[in-house]
């Protein structure tokens, strides 16, 4: 796994088996303007390595997803579709503590789901290798 940036509340990496780049928040974003640049570094990171398959661990980062899921489907999917061809999905894959998962079930996914958002397809798990399960189906 090759280290692409640390910042102050997230960490980027790249594995190249399974051509996906890791998100790891390492803390709660200060303000909804913390949330959303380190989501744009997410992209950016994506876009430079042409990487469609992402791994989000939110798991030291409660309130990540859930704090501002309209800005994701509303913002954030729209600079995806910008960033990728348009037929290329692009797969998020949540990694989250049983207690949030919920939320994410019931909330989160079935926002990012509606149907404007044809470019960014999210599911969420509580286990590390289901995630990277799922990546590797979706490839």
């Amino acid at each position: 796994m090759r280290q692409l940036t640390t910042h102050p509340i997230l960490d980027l990496s790249y594995r190249s088996v399974g051509h996906t780049l890791v998100a790891r928040w390492r803390g709660q974003p200060r303000s909804d303007e913390d949330y959303m640049t380190s989501y744009r570094q997410v992209l950016q990171a994506a876009v430079q390595l042409n990487c469609r398959f992402w791994l989000l661990d939110t798991r030291r980062c409660a309130n990540n997803c859930p704090r501002l899921p309209k800005w994701l489907l509303q913002e954030f999917c729209p600079e995806v579709i910008a960033s990728f061809r348009a037929s290329e999905q692009v797969y998020g894959a949540y990694l989250v503590f049983p207690s949030h998962a919920p939320y994410y079930t019931d909330t989160v996914l079935p926002l990012l789901a509606h149907p404007a958002n044809t470019t960014y397809r999210a599911a969420a798990f509580v286990e590390e290798g289901l995630t990277t399960t799922w990546i590797r189906n979706q490839q």
